[in-house]
């Protein structure tokens, strides 16, 4: 027996008008047409069964009575349209076959015999070249004959398959005689036969097929695959509430898991299953393992190895739901089933018979879509296995990122996970719809570097996500546990987003006041849902989990609850007397309620927000906040609740104004000129106003390039020198300057005695004082103080006089330079020297001391 279409003809012969027809032309048109048809079929539609088909088993009083198989249609591979039929009509005249009909919902077949392959010799049929596998054919009632026997007969019903086989055969038909050629030519059999086998005789016939060896067929293939959840209330139920945990215990809980599913193996064995039917390469499983191995070798991370093969579960998941819509074949094995399909086990429970045949459908019915969805998820998987990437010198490189994505699956819609070193390879099996539309790029992940330059794809947080149920939280394992939390809540913060943030310590917290950390044990009781996802959903808390490694208090874990189980029920105020202040200022009160409450600043990672304890009150500061801060808002927490407290800090230098030169009035004029002389950082970009009389009349007067700045008094008493004021401001910020005792009168003339007479012997003796000059003051002056007292102490007679001179050091003004205790303002960073003389006026005798003092810049 030959297949129809193991010889496809591609040409033929069209007749002309009084043309002598000869049997090879004719056949020659009929076979060219008859295998378009067949071809057609075939390749533009498909191969199986279409519908119906179905067989059972019908039992009276327990016995077998008929086989019942319902009306149906299927396709062989040789382009055959298989239906049931019956004889509606048998022909009366010589040689002409028997009507048929197809209207028929199903046939009962009551009657087998031993069906004989040895004449056709069906291939499928045959073993080696004499045997036949075992077949039974059955019959109904009409056509059952004296060589049939009943179906209640049959034994072992249990090892019993159904097939449907049309046979085809050839029959000579005798030379014509007389006028009458009708019957002439070799008539064409096509008898359709309802056959039984065994479970043997399918696994003969299977081999030859190179169709229906199709995935879904794999034992358990469809069976669902799930990692087991971690609890981690089993710790406490377990061990008791008062034993203390450490971050080994946690990572000993995911462990257990992995091991008790050997790492993913049997999803592994199952993909590699598929993998070689479909006729693509297989994943390593050993490899796979080992990149675990390492990872939780490793201090934190760990519980992204039980994420990564959390993935690949799902992503087989998202396989096994595409199996059986994929049956599609673009170019069906011509020999896998010409004459024949499987119709199934007679006697079976299974939803899915890999002894009956599916219909494969041909590429342009459903674009082979499923099929090739199938082979881009086992691309997927293989590359979630080898990307897969974890260490603490990675962890260290890498940065805290939120990044919006979805809860449920599939896994496919979900934000690339940081723990995947990303390829252009792993992007283009990440999603297939994406893949499949040219726009594979615009997945969101953690690493960006090779996604989309569109902002919305860089930085997914500044656009709408409303869709986005999820948002991935992920680069603060193995960092210190505080700078986790602070920037965590500041990208939260900063773009609004629905989560609240816990802190979990491993180790015991003593006076913790903080309303958002806790002890774990304690948590634990009080929300035993924690769940490992790698990030929380909209509306929920995430939870950080740290404890000590190498003395310090680093992130080891992090959990998830699907509510907000964290702000604090207590309302907090606080507030500033004023939202601006100058970077020079005095620290400022202030105002916490609760009034135990916790104040701190949201500032970045080392930088100085400002807050500082004195005396159990809080004040801000503004000496000590950092200068990247400053013309930027400070906003605060109590008790790590946001307020809505905030302040800015205004960039402000001190500067230097001295007099510098003083032109008194010659002979005859009144007008007494004093030069002052203006210097510190960018002076001129300052604003100067001066108060030259102390009557509060105040002009404007900048000082020129060099920082000179003159004035000239006219009329002035030297016996009343008016304090001169300076206000230098700048954005706001305003530095007083107060110059005293600046006017030094020229000395009065000198009188030359020629001769003393005195009134007595001895008058001077035992008179001449002894004097002794000392100083009490510290010699170390922090900028910010602006100014110093130096303390002069004279021993001696009663009648004496002071005076101070700067020897050394930077430009300052002195105040009270004749006074036994001076004043010096105007101060600049650098160190000063100081002398004082202390003078018996009626005698002359004199003394002086010197004392250093230096100036300097606190750090900040």
């Amino acid at each position: 027996m030959d297949n129809q279409l193991k010889n496809i003809s591609t040409q033929y012969r069209k007749f002309t008008k009084g043309q002598y027809v000869k049997s090879p032309q004719f056949n020659e048109f009929l076979d060219f047409f008859e295998d378009q048809d067949r071809l057609s079929r075939v390749l533009l539609q498909g191969v199986g069964i279409v519908c119906g088909l179905k067989p059972k088993p019908i039992y009276i009083e327990g016995l077998l009575n008929s086989v019942q198989l319902s009306q149906g249609v299927a396709l062989t591979t040789d382009g055959d349209l298989l239906t049931l039929n019956k004889t509606s009509e048998v022909s009366t005249e010589l040689f002409m076959s028997d009507l048929k009909t197809i209207k028929i919902d199903s046939k009962d077949f009551t009657h087998f015999k031993v069906y004989d392959n040895s004449k056709i010799k069906y291939p499928a049929f045959t073993i080696g070249t004499d045997s036949q596998i075992d077949l039974w054919e059955l019959a109904t009632s009409e056509e059952a004959n004296s060589d049939f026997q009943s179906v209640e007969r049959l034994s072992n019903l249990e090892d019993k398959y159904l097939l449907l086989y049309l046979e085809s055969d050839e029959k000579e038909i005798k030379p014509c005689r007389g006028v009458d050629c009708d019957n002439h030519g070799v008539q064409q059999i096509r008898n359709l036969k309802v056959l039984l086998t065994t479970a043997a005789g399918i696994e003969n016939i299977l081999q030859s097929d190179k169709i229906q060896k199709h995935p879904l067929f794999i034992d358990g293939v469809l069976g669902a695959v799930s990692q087991e959840r971690v609890i981690v209330e089993r710790l406490i139920l377990e061990r008791g509430a008062e034993k203390p945990f450490y971050s080994s215990d946690l990572k000993e809980m995911y462990q257990d898991v992995l091991e008790k599913n050997n790492f993913g193996k049997i999803v592994f064995d199952r993909i590699n299953a598929i993998a070689q039917i479909i006729g693509i390469p297989g994943v390593d499983h050993p490899g796979f393992k080992a990149l675990l191995n390492e990872c939780l070798a490793q201090k934190t991370g760990f519980q992204y190895a039980y994420d990564v093969v959390k993935d690949l579960m799902d992503t087989y998941s998202e396989i096994i739901k595409l199996l059986p819509k994929s049956f599609t074949k673009c170019f069906p094995d011509l020999v896998s089933f010409p004459k024949h399909v499987m119709l199934g086990k007679l006697i079976s429970d299974k939803q899915l018979d890999s002894a009956r045949h599916q219909f494969y459908n041909s590429p342009v019915l459903d674009h082979d879509k499923e099929t090739h969805k199938v082979k881009v998820l086992i691309n997927c998987f293989r590359q979630q296995a080898q990307n897969f990437r974890y260490s603490d010198s990675f962890e260290n490189e890498a940065q805290i990122k939120i990044t919006p994505s979805k809860e449920l699956n599939p896994l496919s819609n979900k934000a690339v996970p940081f723990y995947y070193q990303v390829t252009e390879e792993f992007l283009k099996t990440w999603n297939f719809d994406k893949t499949n539309n040219r726009v594979f790029k615009d997945n969101l992940g953690y690493d960006s570097s090779l996604l989309s330059a569109d902002k919305h794809i860089q930085t997914p947080l500044n656009f709408n996500i409303d869709n986005n149920s999820f948002y991935n939280i992920e680069g603060h394992q193995g960092m210190l546990y505080q700078d986790v939390f602070e920037q965590i809540k500041q990208i939260r913060d900063k773009k609004q987003l629905g989560f609240d943030v816990m802190g979990v310590s491993l180790q015991e917290l003593a006076d913790n006041k903080d309303m958002f950390k806790a002890y774990f044990n304690e948590y634990v009781e009080k929300h035993p849902g924690l769940e490992h996802k790698r990030g929380v959903e909209h509306g929920g808390s995430f939870i950080i989990v740290y404890d000590k490694i190498d003395e310090e208090s680093r992130v080891v874990a992090d959990f998830s609850l699907p509510y907000i189980c964290c702000t604090p029920k207590v309302d907090v105020k606080l507030t500033l007397p004023d939202p601006v202040i100058c970077s020079k200022a005095a620290p400022v009160p202030f105002t916490v309620f609760p009034m135990n409450g916790d104040v701190k600043a949201v500032v970045n990672v080392g930088l100085d927000g400002g807050v500082e304890v004195k005396e159990g009150k809080y004040f801000f500061n503004p000496l000590r906040v950092s200068e990247a801060l400053y013309n930027k808002d400070i906003s605060f927490t109590v008790n790590g609740k946001p307020t809505n407290c905030s302040i800015k800090v205004i960039p402000q230098s001190y500067m230097n104004v001295v007099v510098g030169t003083i032109t008194y009035p010659p002979a005859g004029s009144r007008e007494t000129k004093v030069n002052f002389k203006v210097s510190g950082s960018g002076f001129r970009n300052y604003t100067y106003t001066w108060d030259f009389w102390d009557n509060g009349n105040w002009v404007n007067l900048n000082p020129d390039a060099e920082g000179n700045v003159s004035y000239i008094f006219r009329d002035l008493n030297p016996k009343i020198i008016p304090t001169i004021r300076v206000n230098v401001s700048l954005n706001g910020c305003t530095q007083n300057i107060i110059i005293e005792d600046w006017y030094d009168a020229p000395a009065a003339p000198t009188v030359a005695i020629d001769s003393v007479d005195f009134s007595r012997e001895n008058c001077c003796e035992n008179i001449i004082p002894v004097i002794n000059a000392g100083i009490e003051e510290s010699t170390d002056v922090p900028l910010s103080a602006r100014e110093f007292i130096l303390v002069g102490k004279g021993s001696g007679p009663s009648t004496l006089m002071y005076s101070w001179t700067k020897i050394k050091g930077p430009a300052a003004q002195l105040i009270g330079a004749n006074q036994a205790n001076l004043k010096v303002t105007n101060l600049a960073e650098g160190d000063y020297a100081f002398r004082l003389t202390v003078l018996h006026a009626e005698s002359g005798v004199f003394d002086n001391a010197e004392i250093g003092v230096r100036v300097y810049v606190e750090d900040k």
